[in-house]
C-alpha cells in the first residue's frame, strides 16, 4: 500500500513541476512580449492560459484521489493539503499572466523608458515561482523562507516602478496610457505574492504551522 502511496504521490510532484514550467514560461512570454510589443506571442499566452487551468483541475483529481484511496496520516496529509492550495495560487499566477497578455495587446502607441525594471521584476518572480515550486518537491523549509524573504526585492522593484510612472504621469497628458505600465507591474507585484503564498504552504506541510509573513 505504502509503495502505490509513493508512486503515485511522485506522479503528483512531476504534475505540479509541469505546471509550474507552464507558467513560468507564460510569464517569460509575456516579458518578451511586452519588450518587443508582440501581440502575436501575447495572444498564445491568452490561448495556454486554458491549459494551465486544466492542470489545475488535473492536479486537483489527483490529490482528492490520494485523499480517498489512501486516507494519508499526519505529515503525508499536509503533503497533499498542501498541493491542493498551491495550486490555486498557481493557478492565479496563469490568470495573471493572461491579463498582462490583455493590457499588452491592447497597449496604445506610447513607449516606456524604463523598461528594463520591468524585465527585471518578471526575471525576479520567475525564480520566485521556480524555487517555490522546488521548495515543495524538496520539502525544504529554509528554501522555502527564502522565497519569503526574496518577495521583498519585488516589493522595491514595483514601488520603484510605481514611483517613476506617478512622475511620468505628472508631466504628460498621457496618463491613461501610462496607466497600463502601471497595472502591468502591479500584476507582476501580485504574483510575488503568490509564491510567497506558496512558500508558505510548504512551510506548512513540513512543519503544520501556516503563517503569513504579511
Amino acid at each position: 500500500m505504502r509503495e502505490k502511496y509513493e508512486a503515485e504521490l511522485k506522479n503528483l510532484n512531476a504534475s505540479i513541476i509541469k505546471m509550474g514550467k507552464m507558467i513560468e514560461v507564460a510569464i517569460e512570454n509575456s516579458v518578451v512580449a511586452l519588450l518587443g510589443r508582440d501581440t502575436a506571442t501575447a495572444k498564445v499566452i491568452a490561448t495556454n492560459d486554458d491549459k494551465i487551468d486544466d492542470m489545475e483541475k488535473d492536479i486537483e483529481s489527483q490529490c482528492l484521489r490520494l485523499l480517498l484511496q489512501q486516507q494519508p496520516m499526519a505529515s503525508d496529509l499536509r503533503i497533499i493539503t498542501a498541493a491542493l492550495k498551491m495550486i490555486t495560487d498557481m493557478e492565479r499566477i496563469g490568470d495573471h499572466a493572461a491579463d498582462i497578455a490583455d493590457l499588452i495587446i491592447e497597449l496604445p502607441d506610447f513607449s516606456y523608458s524604463n523598461m528594463n525594471a520591468i524585465a527585471q521584476i518578471g526575471s525576479e518572480i520567475i525564480k520566485m515561482l521556480n524555487d517555490s515550486v522546488e521548495s515543495y518537491i524538496n520539502r525544504d523549509f529554509n528554501a522555502a523562507k527564502n522565497v519569503i524573504a526574496h518577495d521583498d526585492v519585488i516589493d522595491e522593484l514595483y514601488y520603484a516602478i510605481k514611483k517613476d510612472l506617478v512622475e511620468k504621469i505628472k508631466k504628460t497628458d498621457q496618463g491613461e496610457q501610462i496607466l497600463d505600465y502601471l497595472l502591468i507591474a502591479k500584476y507582476f507585484e501580485r504574483i510575488g505574492d503568490h509564491c510567497t503564498n506558496i512558500a508558505e504552504w510548504v512551510i506548512f506541510a513540513v512543519t503544520g504551522e501556516r503563517k503569513t509573513e504579511r
